[in-house]
């Protein structure tokens, strides 16, 4: 999403609440937002879209994105994939545990159903600094809503929008075994996410809040 006016293009992390910061930012939005590729990460940003943007507003934009918990995320995406839409689809979570979701996504071999990608990779962690230049925390969304305020000058709420099915009875068990499992090769993910939610707005030094 690119808003001209703040100087600003978000990059929008999935299941982090981006189609309701896309409906709250649509009155700042610039057209060509609607035909920009949806989840493009850091990297991707950097090659394919920075040049020609710092070109057409004559100066460099802000880049801004959204990270949540880790294993909350996990949790959001296999309820997602338990909706009744997708049901016998490759992509679809049912019939397996949540168990057994983590190991096919830990495996590596990246069936559908499994496919899920890593917040550190999408917003350019270094191991001690994101490439994004504001990264706020999905619990702390009013600083994400005070951030977009300020800048746009209007009183900004978010909707409620795309939220995954609350199913009841989902269960979440993971043995210790696959936890750790988890832990240890999302590192830097966990590194990532304890960096924002220590301040709920993390920025690249030298910028104004």
């Amino acid at each position: 999403m690119i808003l001209g006016l703040q100087r600003l293009v978000v990059l929008e992390t999935p299941k982090t609440g981006s189609l309701a910061l896309r409906a709250m930012l649509a009155p700042y939005t610039l057209p060509m937002s609607d035909d920009a590729a949806r989840h493009t990460g850091h990297y991707g940003f950097v090659q394919h879209h920075a040049a020609a943007l710092t070109e057409a507003f004559g100066g460099r934009l802000e880049t801004v994105a959204v990270v949540r918990g880790p294993l909350q995320r996990m949790q959001s995406w296999y309820r997602y994939r338990l909706r009744p839409k997708i049901r016998g689809l490759p992509a679809s979570t049912r019939g397996y545990s949540f168990e057994e979701f983590m190991l096919a996504y830990l495996d590596g071999s990246k069936p559908q159903m499994a496919n899920v990608g890593r917040q550190d990779r999408f917003v350019g962690w270094t191991g001690e600094s994101a490439g994004v230049d504001h990264v706020f925390d999905y619990k702390q969304l009013g600083l994400l809503e005070a951030f977009f305020s300020d800048r746009t000058g209007a009183a900004l709420s978010l909707p409620v929008r795309n939220m995954s099915p609350l199913s009841d009875g989902v269960d979440y068990t993971l043995s210790d075994a696959v936890l750790a499992r988890y832990h240890a090769q999302n590192a830097e993910e966990f590194a990532l996410y304890r960096a924002v939610a220590a301040q709920g707005h993390l920025q690249r030094p030298g910028l104004r809040s």
